[in-house]
């Protein structure tokens, strides 16, 4: 009998594996249509014209239509009756909501990981560290460089889902690229990068530590922690747009 683990794709699994290039025209205009949404070329409320798509992506009504409704049901574009398509707004609770479900989810994957996982898995694990760390000096205090974001964002995710894989659940590591790509979107429009993602790294060495000496305890702590510490950093940015944003007096 064919294992859980090896049957096809299309016959169980979630989608697409983690890289895939996508098979139809309507999913790669999909994947490039949330890339476009995390990085805030396509803004937070933006109204999505078919005639400007259209041309941006250079394709067809028909499959633009479909890579639409693909992303809406990931959440980053909402569709209303009459009114077409638009870019998902930005809100902190739903910041905190996928923030704290990526945590339940991680911290579940990272005890599974520390069972379950092989020699591959520790290799790859510190390898991801490294380049995660190497992309954070890269990202220089004072300057928002859209590469060096981008290259940190690429190898933080990395980082994680390396943390996580070793679990054996393709359900599982399909729903951490789901909420990680809500994430990034809210880094993107809130972070600098500069400040936040060096001070990181400390922390994210001790989860890896952690794994890599099967400490399954500890590294679940260490990584809930790490969630919570972003959280509360992420509270004191909302005060601050909060009170720059209320009315006068």
């Amino acid at each position: 009998m064919t294992s859980y683990l090896k049957r096809p794709a299309h016959r169980w699994g979630p989608g697409p594996t983690r890289g895939e290039v996508p098979k139809t025209l309507a999913g790669r205009v999909a994947q490039q249509l949330r890339q476009d949404i995390i990085r805030h070329r396509l803004e937070p409320g933006e109204r999505l014209q078919f005639e400007k798509l259209s041309k941006l992506y250079d394709v067809g009504t028909s499959p633009l239509r479909e890579a639409l409704f693909q992303v809406a049901a990931q959440g980053l574009v909402m569709a209303e009756d009459h009114k077409g398509f638009f870019v998902a707004p930005i809100h902190f609770d739903e910041m905190f909501d996928v923030s704290k479900l990526r945590a339940n989810l991680e911290c579940f994957a990272i005890r599974g990981a520390i069972r379950e996982g092989k020699e591959d898995w520790e290799v790859d694990l510190l390898a991801a560290f490294h380049r995660l760390k190497r992309a954070g000096l890269a990202v220089t205090p004072g300057e928002e460089d859209e590469d060096k974001r981008t290259e940190w964002e690429d190898r933080h995710r990395d980082f994680h889902y390396a943390l996580c894989k070793g679990c054996g659940s393709p359900w599982l590591l399909h729903f951490f690229d789901e909420l990680y790509d809500h994430m990034e979107r809210y880094r993107r429009y809130f972070w600098k990068y500069a400040e936040r993602a060096v001070a990181a790294d400390s922390e994210h060495e001790a989860i890896m530590k952690a794994a890599l000496d099967r400490d399954e305890d500890l590294a679940a702590s260490l990584l809930q922690a790490h969630f919570e510490r972003q959280a509360k950093l992420t509270m004191v940015l909302r005060q601050r747009v909060e009170r720059a944003t209320a009315p006068a007096d």
